[in-house]
């Protein structure tokens, strides 16, 4: 057979190639079959119904993409812009109407370094507490809300014992109002929330722009050097952990260098201007005033460190924890108060402030401010747990470091002389070892305020107060000559022969110092006060116990009335010549805690001696020498901080106290030495004063929502 002739045999057909694609989809290339690459699904996928995900492999350089889908991306993003144009435009009309309805004439703050005011600060803490029963918050969007009740060295707790006292049926002669009131709600330790939320407040007529301003924003140069220095005069002398040499350097060299700082020295910065405005002395600005200028400063730091506060990790956040717990004392946000401070004590112990061996790295002056910055939380702490009445943060055991020294001196020389810096640290070290007494009395004689133990025995009781007298009693003979306990007629005699910048600030320490030292003695005492005060309100004590209060308690209920007298005959005299003298009391809201402390403690000794056996065993006039004493501190009260609402409103809630404890007969009440409520004229009306379910800038500080109105409405 012959073989075919090769022109009889046709050619093959021409093989078709297989259109390359730059990228496969992932399920192709799993599956191993063709894929056409098409975006944002190609047709396998799109017909199997796979996620198809294209992944580009880290070794690829050159990756071919679709123009029909660069054409979709572009023509997507060309809606975006136009979209957000047409945002811009509409928020810049609404902008300039607003900035011309609600401030035509204003005329911001020059920025630092000409930085534009178009980004609106943040409000992250802005929201007030809307506190119910000094506790249970109400918000918003939320009806049910539980806070743990303040413990018993708390104002709330002592106020319980004084209403029950009060309102017990036959306590209450020659009163015609009774004294509703309820504590069930408190039984279990939480609060439930019944009511809405108090309203906040909105000062009135105050000019400020809080939205608009850039947190990079500062006040002119000549007013910030003006409250730095305040600060460091103020504050700054009372509380010495700032070193203002660095401080203003720091400040100087941003001005003058165009050196950047941190946002964390910028933060501390603003609270400093926050401290410096709000403890202004009374006289300057009105009370509103000052307080929503000062909170611009702190919403403007909370901004710049919003996210450094829960790291922690520089000496400069826990100072600026430390001042802003400070500051928030003083403010509407009792909540935040304790939990910036709970941030302040974490870092510390995370940066070892604690800590002898963990400072030795450190150059001398950064030791010594180290040091000062961890005393500083420790006096915080003691305060607040005093204050709220909750366990310490900080136990006794681990507060071990020698206190602040003066072989480094922390230059003050640009604000104040060489010796009043030494003093300044002469009050600081004292207020720290009294402050270490006072957490010793709490765990002792308060069960840490952890609300677990039984009251202590009477016997147990008083031993426990006599040895921590002792204590005290040593504290005092310790102190310096330049800072020795005075009292008002002392006040008046140094007053008269001081001379200097020096004399005055050696008087306002030892004024600060003594108010101090007052407080705590009734906060020492008021444990044997408080067992009088059960006795009065019905309960059965144990016949054996009730005797030995009657006889190893009365020296405690002496010093009580000791300790008041001191505290309100001094913020009595000083505010009522601030006129003529400078500001010679501590921050406001310390001089309205210890004053209305001291007339809750005078109130709560009158009830005990109403009757007859104990008030006979007091010294001789006692008990007619401080009945005035009530009197007395709502007219301290008038004259401490002219428009403050919370001055306003704890004299308020004094005033109602006095009426409805049935202690004064009405003529005494129309012939006090204070207009009270029967005169309506000269009492603010609620809503000037916030009486609403406790908006009220100390927060636990204070008093109870539910004991308040059940004072305004009977």
């Amino acid at each position: 057979m012959e073989p075919p002739n090769r022109e009889d045999i046709p050619p093959p057909a021409a093989a078709v190639k297989r259109r390359r694609v730059a990228l496969a989809c992932d399920p192709c290339r799993i599956r191993k079959s063709r894929c056409d690459s098409s975006r944002p699904k190609c047709s396998s996928c799109s017909h199997l119904g796979f996620d198809c995900v294209y992944t580009t492999p880290a070794s690829a350089s050159n990756i071919i993409v679709q123009k029909d889908y660069l054409h979709v991306i572009e023509s997507r993003l060309n809606q975006l812009e136009e979209s957000l144009s047409t945002v811009k435009d509409g928020l810049s009309g609404l902008s300039s109407r607003v900035d011309q309805c609600c401030n035509p004439t204003r005329d911001p703050d020059k920025p630092v370094n000409n930085v534009q005011q178009d980004l609106p600060l943040p409000d992250l803490a802005g929201t007030e507490d809307s506190v119910d029963a000094m506790g249970a918050i109400t918000l918003a969007e939320e009806e049910d809300s539980g806070y743990f009740v303040p413990g018993p060295s708390s104002n709330v707790a002592f106020t319980r014992h004084l209403c029950r006292s009060i309102g017990q049926p036959g306590a209450s002669q020659g009163s015609s109002t009774g004294l509703p009131l309820d504590t069930t709600a408190y039984d279990g330790g939480f609060v439930s929330v019944s009511r809405p939320p108090s309203p906040p407040g909105q000062p009135d007529g105050v000019g400020f722009d809080r939205s608009l301003k850039n947190v990079f924003t500062l006040p002119a140069t000549s007013e910030t050097k003006k409250l730095i220095a305040q600060y460091f005069t103020d504050t700054g002398l009372l509380f010495p952990y700032i070193h203002p040499e660095t401080f203003l350097e720091t400040y100087d060299a941003m001005l003058h260098d165009n050196t950047k700082v941190r946002r964390t020295w910028l933060g501390l910065l603003n609270m400093v201007l926050a401290m410096a405005v709000i403890t202004t002395t009374p006289g300057g600005a009105p009370a509103n005033v000052r307080i929503a200028k000062s909170d611009i400063f702190y919403q403007r730091s909370l901004s710049l460190c919003g996210k450094e506060i829960l790291r922690g990790t520089t000496l400069e956040v826990v100072q600026y924890l430390l001042l802003m717990g400070q500051y928030l004392q003083g403010t509407q946000k009792s909540v935040q108060a304790w939990t910036v401070h709970g941030l302040a004590v974490k870092a510390a112990l995370q940066l070892g402030l604690h800590s002898k061996d963990a400072s030795r790295a450190f150059p001398r002056l950064e030791q010594e401010t180290r040091l000062r910055t961890w005393f500083g939380c420790v006096v915080l702490d003691r305060t607040l747990s005093m204050t709220f009445g909750r366990p310490a943060a900080i136990p006794n055991s681990y507060v071990q470091l020698e206190l602040p020294g003066s072989d480094v001196m922390f230059d003050s020389s640009t604000v104040v002389d060489a010796k009043t810096s030494s003093l300044s640290l002469v009050l600081y070290n004292s207020t720290i070892t009294l402050y270490n007494q006072i957490c010793k009395a709490i765990d002792l004689l308060y069960g840490q305020n952890l609300g677990c133990d039984p009251p202590l025995p009477i016997g147990e009781a008083v031993a426990h107060v006599f040895s921590l007298e002792q204590e005290l009693f040593s504290w005092e003979r310790q102190l310096p000559d330049p800072m020795r306990l005075i009292n008002s007629d002392g006040v008046e005699e140094a007053h008269q022969v001081a001379a200097s910048d020096y004399d005055f600030a050696a008087l306002r320490f030892r004024i600060i110092l003594t108010l101090r030292y007052a407080n705590y003695r009734l906060l020492l005492h008021r444990p044997i006060l408080v067992r009088f005060l059960d006795a009065c309100g019905g309960s059965q004590p144990d016949p054996h116990q009730l005797q030995l209060l009657h006889q190893l308690g009365l020296s405690s209920m002496q010093i009580c009335a000791d300790s008041t007298m001191q505290i309100i005959d001094l913020v009595y005299d000083i505010v009522h010549r601030s006129d003529k003298r400078p500001n010679l009391l501590g921050a406001w809201w310390f001089s309205l805690y210890y004053t209305f402390n001291a007339a809750l403690v005078i109130l709560g000794i009158l009830i005990v001696c109403r009757e007859g056996s104990t008030s006979g065993q007091l010294a001789s006039g006692v008990v007619d020498k401080i009945r005035k004493y009530p009197f007395h501190a709502v007219a301290a009260l008038l004259k401490l901080d002219t428009g403050n609402r919370m001055v306003d409103r704890c004299r308020l809630y004094l005033e109602r106290l006095i009426t409805s404890s049935g202690l004064y007969a009405i003529d005494e009440l129309s012939s006090g030495a204070v207009v009270l409520p029967s005169m309506s004229f000269a009492i603010p009306s609620t809503a000037d004063v916030d009486i609403s379910p406790l908006g009220m800038e100390f927060g636990e500080f204070m008093v109870d929502g539910d004991i308040f109105t059940s004072f305004t409405t009977g």
